[in-house]
């Protein structure tokens, strides 16, 4: 599987295509917000669930900005999925579940 990644004007998308590389099975579109990712959706084809698709397209967008704080409004029953990549729910609105997860920022060590 091939992941795309195009950037305009601070909207990320990405796309998984198939092992053929003539469609595309698995998307996402992460847009940049006030200082943090805003993970907007994460699709993947009915046919193709359960491969780790997903899985596979939201530890590229982690690894594309490690350094920034990701952040997603998320269905309750998909907040155990994004807790085991390092996310937490923070707070509830309109049914929907906000998770985050802290950039890991680089600690400078001082020269002596």
């Amino acid at each position: 599987m091939r992941i795309d990644h195009t950037t305009e004007n601070g909207v990320h998308r990405y796309e998984c295509w198939d092992d053929y590389g003539c469609s595309v099975v698995a998307s996402a579109v992460a847009v940049e917000e006030n200082g943090h990712i805003n993970l907007r959706e994460i699709n993947v084809g009915r046919s193709y669930r359960g491969r780790g698709l997903g899985t596979l397209l939201l530890e590229q967008v982690i690894a594309d900005f490690s350094d920034r704080d990701l952040v997603a409004s998320v269905f309750e029953e998909r907040v155990p999925w994004y807790r085991r990549h390092g996310f937490e729910p923070v707070e509830s609105r309109g049914g929907l579940i906000e998770v985050k997860r802290r950039g890991q920022s680089l600690k400078m060590i001082p020269r002596i």
